[in-house]
């Protein structure tokens, strides 16, 4: 064959994508570079799998991969994911509209690739993925004479790309110090090898395709996960040609690439300020998907497992970083919705942002609860390290999150009761302060029995109280009417507001200013410790860090006694408390 049809390229295109998506598990296992994240495999997989699913054989070449290239930008993840991704955008950009590729065409247009995949990357590094998509191109072009047939040249072609995966070992510092390749290359020699056998008719099937998601083995070394914590992504949708917005982005992190499509553009960055990130992407297109993985914490559960047992819960749960990075805790992070454009509650997004842009677009914040799916992968991702999974979450009265962490537990409770999902009934630094008992009981090794019979116990013993600042969230909410509002805030009401013993929300006292309303507060803890002993207590603040710590400050004079912790309030808590709110949790002895 010296020639190959349009149809004959999709199907070789969809091969190699295929053989990718089962071949995810080892490039997990070997993936230390550019950091020791485990997830290389997983990122290329979805990739693969949006193209497998969302490309389409079309009338012509030309409008057929450029269905594989949009599919790519939609589904791409990571580093990899994303220098692949603009390899197919290349690569449609040089392809012609004919039905039938000649060798030359096709050398043409992987060039174009391999220049739109260097182009993508800030700093390229060689001894990755970018190496071998260059050796690629380079013996293509030096055997067109010397191979009459297509997959004569494709065969030529992947032996030297196989030859090159194994220098990358060689080449990189990291890679030769764990003994591995580097899992993009490898992972783009899997494409290669795929699309050649797909050209040659050797098709992988649907029964033959790994389709779930699959966490790589635990591995005993020593890596270093590098002076970033979180792998940042924005998908940004755009009317006409985005310009190169790496250069906004160069002082907030590293590994900074860029894909971009006719109307879609993905950024990723490794970088300790995503909501920074987010901020300077605003103003360059509608943001319609951010994505957050937290790689430090990715790390410390391949390399340095403290529990058997790993507790969840919501981001709602008011808790300081520190203490849920120590105890290994896993959250999953409530979504905010501004307009047109959703936010990861606690990462992509800052309370004072979020108040800046509910009052620029004239719109009160929203929050949904997580997808059945994601918190399914959250499972299916941390039961390939844990023994058991202890759930926190909000108050099921106040939102659907509660359903959503028991029916997606039910897939792996078939057999035995791995996952076990609590209601604290509670929400913000009351439900943060039963999961804050919780972690000293799985610090002091207790069964996961215990674990649970205390939180219950200290769920009946909570209480959560909140000064609002300000009546104008609750209106916007739909928790105060506006007639009741304006006549409350026409009189200066300043309510204390509580959850009742079923989750329910409740006006707890009422005052005229936020002074007497901080003193009613401080009574009824005074009374409690006198009748029924604190055990412990808390606080959080909305956006004011000083406000939070002179309430702490004088609860903890009045009740001669610390609090567990002082925190800033999540962006779901801080949309319906609003600006200036303080609260306090406490749970009885």
């Amino acid at each position: 064959m010296e020639t190959i049809t349009y149809d004959e390229l999709y199907n070789g295109l969809i091969n190699g994508a295929k053989e990718v998506m089962n071949n995810r598990l080892f490039l997990n296992n070997i993936n230390v570079f550019p950091v020791a994240d485990g997830d290389t495999g997983s990122n290329l997989f979805s990739m693969m799998h949006s193209i497998v699913h969302h490309s389409e054989l079309k009338d012509n070449t030309k409008t057929t991969v450029d269905t594989i290239a949009d599919s790519a930008i939609i589904g791409a993840r990571g580093n990899s994911g994303l220098i692949f991704a603009q390899y197919f955008q290349g690569f449609s950009e040089g392809i012609t509209e004919e039905t039938v590729i000649t060798k030359e065409s096709f050398a043409t247009a992987i060039k174009e690739g391999m220049e739109y995949a260097y182009r993508a990357v800030e700093k390229p590094v060689e001894g990755t993925i970018l190496t071998t998509m260059s050796v690629f191109h380079d013996a293509l072009s030096k055997e067109l004479e010397s191979h009459d047939a297509f997959d004569q040249l494709l065969e030529t072609a992947f032996e030297k790309v196989e030859s090159a995966v194994g220098n990358t070992t060689e080449q990189l510092k990291v890679l030769k110090k764990s003994s591995v390749v580097d899992s993009g290359a490898k992972g783009f020699a899997y494409f290669v090898k795929g699309f050649l056998d797909g050209v040659r008719g050797h098709a992988i099937s649907t029964d033959q395709l790994e389709t779930e998601e699959t966490i790589p083995a635990i591995h005993e070394d020593d890596h270093d996960i590098g002076d970033y914590r979180y792998c940042t992504e924005a998908l940004i949708e755009h009317d006409s040609s985005v310009e190169d917005l790496k250069s906004l982005l160069t002082d907030l992190g590293d590994s900074i690439v860029q894909v971009k499509g006719k109307t879609k553009t993905r950024l990723h960055i490794h970088t300790n300020e995503p909501a920074e990130m987010f901020d300077r992407l605003s103003d360059h297109g509608h943001i319609i998907e951010q994505k957050v993985d937290d790689m430090m914490m990715q790390y410390e559960r391949i390399y340095n497992q403290k529990y058997k047992t790993v507790i969840v819960t919501d981001s709602i749960a008011d808790l300081p970083k520190e203490i849920l990075d120590d105890a290994q805790v896993h959250v999953v992070h409530i979504s905010l919705l501004v307009g047109e454009t959703s936010f990861v509650d606690k990462l992509t997004i800052t309370n004072e942002k979020l108040f800046e842009l509910a009052k620029n677009k004239n719109s009160h914040p929203t929050s949904s609860q997580p997808t059945a799916k994601t918190v399914e992968e959250a499972y299916r991702y941390l039961l390939t390290y844990y023994d058991e999974v202890v759930v926190f979450s909000v108050a099921k009265a106040l939102s659907g999150t509660y359903n959503v962490f028991t029916k997606a537990a039910e897939v792996f409770n078939q057999d035995e009761q791995l996952i076990h999902v609590i209601d604290t009934k509670q929400n913000s630094v009351a439900e943060g302060l039963i999961v804050w008992q919780a972690i000293q009981n799985l610090k002091a090794n207790k069964s996961v029995d215990e674990i649970i019979r205390e939180a219950n116990r200290s769920i009946d013993q909570s209480k959560i109280l909140v000064k609002i600042n300000t009546l104008d969230n609750m209106i916007a909410s739909g928790r105060l009417s506006v007639r009741a509002g304006g006549i409350a805030k026409k009189v200066g009401l300043k309510p204390i507001v509580s959850l009742d013993e079923n989750g329910e929300g409740e006006v707890f006292k009422i005052a005229f200013n936020p002074e007497k309303a901080q003193k009613k507060i401080i009574k009824h803890l005074k009374n409690i410790k006198d009748t029924k002993g604190i055990k412990h207590f808390a606080v959080t603040y909305v956006n004011d860090a000083k406000l939070g710590q002179a309430f702490a400050e004088e609860l903890k004079t009045a009740l001669n006694q610390e609090p567990e912790y002082i925190t800033e309030s999540s962006g779901v808590i801080a949309v319906g408390a609003g600006a200036g709110a303080v609260a306090v949790a406490y749970i009885t002895e």
